[in-house]
């Protein structure tokens, strides 16, 4: 049975990462290919974004519905064709059609993926299992999309759409793999491990924003505004020194190492500990490479903010599915990201044209420090209550400095 769900864990990881790779090679290919019309290129990012967060509410509902590998298939697919008609598009019009097929299909299997872990995983390695993930599918946005982007300018658009769409095949091939029944609450017991969850049946949105721990979606909503900060307006500070690639490279390998790291420091640690790590680099990695001068400052600053975030982003995912269902759980996070991008988007493009990128910086390094100070204080002040109180455990197996899971989840 534990072997089983391991490789099913493996496709499933696989599978998302050949998704993530083809959407952020999206996310950069039309403004790079379309940098004379930015208003074109705007329109496409802006319609993706908006259907990457439109489907994610539902897709804890479709999961428990249709199961997750029949979710997984019809995103993929989606994403597939998305990006086969944007190599091909001729005309706004079908560029949009391609935003719109891949948006929808990315903002589904995102959900779906963190999702996925949770059902497919023993509680008790949670933590761990959810940084593995990260740290894989980071990765693959970190080497697939450059990747992606300069095989669309050496060849062509088409010939980038023609291999995306054979990387969404083959990811519709790895989640084939998935065992069918999981996720609906309803199927076969006998064919699936007994110890398997199912997404609890949700109550709505106000549901969802009822059991949210707010607080920790605060510290990963600023966490990802100044991670766009080190992925836009810190290359920008970078170009008097050297090329800026290199610093957006940092960035995104540090936040791929930090996923993994974060489920490791956890586990072995605690999650007020590794809140605290976490939201220390973030800080010193932002504030730093705003005041002092140098490529190679800016550099290490670039990899700090990529590897705090990143710890960042593991342990909030996992507090959030220790307090909600594992579908509002991912749902939530997933917008804390996406809003952070879009917000941090549309600060740091105001700070740029108004000098202000500087003292931004400084301000949201502060925020995330004092942010994930009053997190970590949190987490310890649910231990003394709980240690206080009757033993009841958390039902997760995790360290006893973890918040425990919502009641009536």
């Amino acid at each position: 049975m534990a072997s089983n769900a391991r490789g099913s864990v493996v496709s499933l990881t696989a599978a998302v990462s050949l998704g993530v790779a083809v959407f952020f090679t999206l996310y950069s290919l039309i403004p790079i290919t379309r940098a004379d019309e930015p208003g074109l290129s705007s329109v496409f990012v802006g319609t993706m974004m908006a259907f990457v967060m439109g489907v994610q509410v539902f897709t804890p509902a479709l999961v428990r519905r249709f199961s997750l590998r029949f979710v997984l298939l019809g995103a993929f697919a989606l994403l597939a064709v998305g990006a086969l008609v944007t190599g091909w598009a001729a005309n706004t019009s079908m560029l949009l059609v391609g935003a719109v097929a891949s948006g929808s299909g990315f903002g589904t299997l995102i959900v779906a993926g963190a999702l996925g872990v949770a059902l497919l995983v023993a509680p008790d390695r949670l933590g761990r299992s959810l940084g593995t993930y990260g740290l894989i599918t980071m990765a693959a946005s970190a080497l697939g999309s450059p990747a992606g982007v300069q095989l669309a300018l050496t060849f062509s658009l088409p010939v980038f759409g023609v291999c995306a769409f054979v990387a969404g095949v083959l990811a519709i091939g790895l989640s084939l793999g998935l065992p069918g029944a999981v996720g609906r609450p309803h199927s076969d017991a006998a064919s699936e491990p007994s110890s398997t969850p199912v997404p609890s049946r949700p109550r709505g949105l106000r549901g969802a924003v009822a059991d949210a721990p707010w607080l920790v979606l605060t510290l990963l909503l600023v966490s990802v505004v100044l991670l766009s900060h080190g992925l836009s307006s810190l290359p920008v500070l970078a170009s008097a020194f050297g090329s800026t690639a290199v610093v957006v490279f940092a960035v995104q390998g540090g936040n791929a190492l930090g996923r993994g790291l974060g489920g490791e420091l956890e586990a072995r640690t605690s999650a007020r500990a590794t809140t605290i790590a976490g939201a220390l680099l973030l800080a010193v990695g932002g504030a730093s490479g705003v005041v002092i001068d140098g490529l190679m400052a800016i550099i290490v600053a670039g990899a700090l903010i990529g590897l705090g975030v990143g710890i960042i982003q593991t342990v909030t995912l996992h507090a959030a599915m220790l307090r909600m269902d594992p579908g509002h759980a991912s749902v939530v996070w997933n917008l804390g990201v996406d809003g952070g991008l879009w917000i941090g988007g549309i600060i740091w493009g105001l700070a740029l044209s108004t000098d202000l990128a500087v003292p931004g910086a400084l301000l949201f390094s502060a925020l995330v420090f004092v942010t994930g100070t009053a997190v970590a204080i949190q987490v310890g002040s649910r231990r003394r209550t709980r240690s206080a109180g009757p033993d009841r455990g958390t039902g997760h197996g995790e360290a006893s400095s973890d918040p425990p899971p919502a009641t009536d989840s």
